[in-house]
């Protein structure tokens, strides 16, 4: 009776090894990246709350105040209160800001993300 011969199949050592090493560093790129979205997510939450919970007739002033209590509150440091742009148009008003947030990732390389972010008109109360 002759012995079957079958072709080994499967990672070696050192295969096994560089596919670590991407899904380390994919990794570590992820927990680097999603402080980033959770960050903007919040502006855009920010701003959404803001319209609706403050009258268009205040002056740009209270907006940003407004902003400025629920960025420290939700941990925004990336959008400084005075940057935004209130504009009101038609009894409504607008909330903007373009901003830009910086990740190192090691040595001297790093990713920067440009931002823009507006906001839903409102109607006056």
């Amino acid at each position: 009776m002759q012995g079957f011969k079958r072709k080994q199949s499967g990672l070696t050592l050192v295969s096994t090894l560089i596919v670590g090493m991407f899904l380390v560093a994919a990794l570590m790129l992820g927990l680097k990246l999603v402080p980033v979205f959770t960050e903007y997510s919040a502006v855009k939450g920010a701003f959404k709350s803001i319209i609706s919970s403050t009258d268009v007739q205040q002056s740009a002033t209270v907006f940003r105040n407004a902003f400025a209590k629920y960025a420290q509150i939700n941990d925004i440091n990336s959008v400084d209160p005075q940057t935004i742009v209130v504009t009101k148009e038609d009894g409504r008003a607008y909330l903007s800001v373009d901003y830009r947030r910086e990740v190192e990732l090691f040595g001297n390389c790093g990713l920067y993300f440009d931002f823009s972010v507006a906001s839903e008109g409102a109607k006056g109360k």
